[in-house]
């Protein structure tokens, strides 16, 4: 009798704990939903455009330079460099060894030219400690921003060159002339290697780069605007596949005008003409923009779902001459604004505004939307009108039963 007492008051046991875990569920579930946490954003000043992304071609007017058959070949010039006509863009030497020493012997004439100036520009100099120390900060902004875009060129020296002006205005022992001497001795063991055996000179001007990928006459230059879809369909795939390029040691871009290729939709160019402006950017670095007209594609026939846009530039340098197949933004209309996420928007007697907290207070703020995408609406940002968002105000972007004078305890 005892035992199915046990076992009874056992399972009214088990059901009590199976009513008090549904009943606490419930509990939590009804908290959740009628207490909702309040979220804000801080209204700040944003910029967007209208934009759409596309792959694209760089076609620029180029030629490649080729080492010599036989020998080692080594360039002149660093990338970005600009050659004139009948400029040495390369050396030619019998032997690696004869490269190296030749190199060797260059530094180290580099090395006293270096140290000459220097020594020149102490003498006499007035030590004015203040500016120099100015000087070392600038220096130093400098090489770091040269050594975050892997670009230190001539910052290492001038920042070299400004310490040892200190060094000697404060009176430090630096011995230049013991320094120049020392370095001239050692280009003396390298005094053979002075010249390389020949140069190979270029017919034309341009602007270097070491960078050759083989498919530098993939698109003709000169009638880059009568290429077909297919034409820049298939260029498209065929720069994917390796080329050899061993044989070249660099090519001379020799047009600063350059143009970009990029198929995009018909709804793209609308209400865009040949002849219009519009900036692009690399998907991979937005950071730099560049204005580009375009030159054939917007204007479409009726119908014609795709068109091939042909975009021109006028701008050069070492990073664009390396560009052959990128992802782009194109952008059209740009548009500054306070950015809202679509769900903080509200209607109130009739007119679309956001909720702000301020104060523990919520208040009411009228917004006009100059621009919107499916996550937000830009709007503008009028700090003349009082009953419009301000900049730093706190948009409520979640919350519960919200109302203009409410106020958050």
């Amino acid at each position: 009798m005892k035992k199915q007492s046990y076992n009874v008051n056992k399972s009214n046991v088990l059901i009590i704990s199976v009513i008090v875990l549904i009943v606490l569920f419930v509990v939590i579930q009804f908290y959740k939903v009628t207490h909702i946490e309040l979220k804000t954003q801080t209204a700040t000043i944003s910029t967007v455009y209208d934009k759409v992304s596309s792959e694209a071609l760089f076609i620029r007017d180029e030629s490649v330079v080729e080492k010599s058959p036989s020998g080692v070949t080594v360039a002149c010039f660093q990338d970005g460099d600009k050659i004139n006509v009948n400029g040495n863009v390369a050396m030619q030497f019998s032997s690696s060894k004869a490269a190296a020493n030749y190199s060797k012997y260059a530094e180290l004439t580099k090395q006293i030219k270096y140290y000459q100036t220097l020594e020149a520009q102490t003498v006499g100099q007035s030590a004015d400690l203040e500016t120099i120390n100015e000087d070392i900060e600038q220096k130093v902004i400098n090489y770091a921003d040269g050594l975050a875009k892997n670009r230190i060129g001539d910052t290492a020296e001038d920042l070299d060159s400004v310490l040892v002006r200190r060094q000697l205005i404060i009176g430090e022992d630096v011995n230049l002339l013991s320094i120049i001497e020392n370095l001239r001795d050692q280009r003396n063991n390298y005094q053979s290697y002075s010249k390389p055996d020949r140069y190979i000179k270029t017919d034309k001007s341009g602007v270097f780069s070491s960078y050759t990928d083989g498919y530098e006459n993939l698109i003709d230059y000169s009638k880059v605007e009568e290429t077909t879809i297919d034409g820049f369909k298939s260029a498209l795939k065929a720069v994917d596949k390796a080329q050899n390029v061993s044989n070249n040691i660099g090519k001379l871009v020799t047009s600063y005008t350059w143009y970009v290729q990029t198929l995009v939709s018909a709804d793209t160019v609308k209400n865009l003409e040949n002849g219009d402006y519009v900036n692009i950017v690399l998907k991979d670095d937005t950071s730099k923009s560049f204005k580009a007209e375009i030159v054939n594609g917007a204007e479409i026939a009726l119908g014609q779902k795709e068109t091939l846009l042909v975009l021109k530039l006028n701008e050069m340098d070492a990073d664009i001459a390396k560009l052959r197949k990128a992802e782009i933004e194109i952008r059209r209309n740009t548009y500054e604004g306070i950015k809202v996420p679509s769900e903080a928007l509200h209607v109130l007697d009739g007119k679309k505004g956001v909720y702000v907290l301020i104060a523990s207070q919520v208040k009411f703020r009228e917004v006009n939307v100059i621009y919107s995408d499916d996550d937000y609406v830009l709007a503008e940002y009028d700090e003349s009108n009082e009953k419009s968002i301000h900049l730093y105000d706190k948009i409520i972007t979640q919350g519960k039963d919200l109302k203009d004078g409410k106020v958050y305890t």
